[in-house]
């Protein structure tokens, strides 16, 4: 790949990734009246798919701090989204849950997805595993170069 090819790439992933920062700092409400930010959606999300886990644990799946997961899940239970639970095996750990709201906020983020995905989902679906294989190699590297720049 000549220097030029290595170029449009990069430019292309920045102008991505600058799109997907202006849908993320945009607020949505998915059909539900109540109107959420990315990050309450997105552990709205998380805790859906991992009902009955503590604060820890959502953070060390969303690879963010407890603190962070414990802002906004306060934003979430204020707007009567998501619950908290004593865990009966340990009175010192808490475990979160969706409320009903949550449930059916989650629903119709994910119907709002299939809406507005355009064919994605159906167009990843369709590709041969070795497309599959170049594509989550290329992400994970390229995932590896961003944390490097942290550093």
């Amino acid at each position: 790949m000549n220097g030029n090819t290595s170029s449009q790439i990069i430019y292309q992933l920045r102008r991505i990734a600058r799109k997907m920062s202006d849908l993320d700092r945009a607020a949505h409400e998915f059909g539900t009246g109540i109107l959420l930010q990315h990050a309450e959606m997105y552990l709205i999300e998380i805790i859906g798919a991992h009902e009955g886990t503590s604060m820890t644990g959502i953070a060390d799946i969303m690879q963010i701090t407890k603190g962070a997961v414990s802002q906004t899940f306060k934003k979430l239970e204020r707007k009567g989204l998501v619950k908290k639970y004593t865990d009966p095996e340990n009175a010192t750990r808490v475990l979160l849950h969706l409320s009903a709201d949550g449930k059916k906020v989650l629903q119709m983020h994910e119907k709002w997805h299939k809406e507005k995905d355009g064919g994605f989902t159906e167009f990843l679906q369709g590709l041969e595993q070795d497309d599959v294989s170049v594509i989550k190699n290329f992400l994970t590297r390229y995932e590896f170069f961003l944390d490097k720049r942290k550093e």
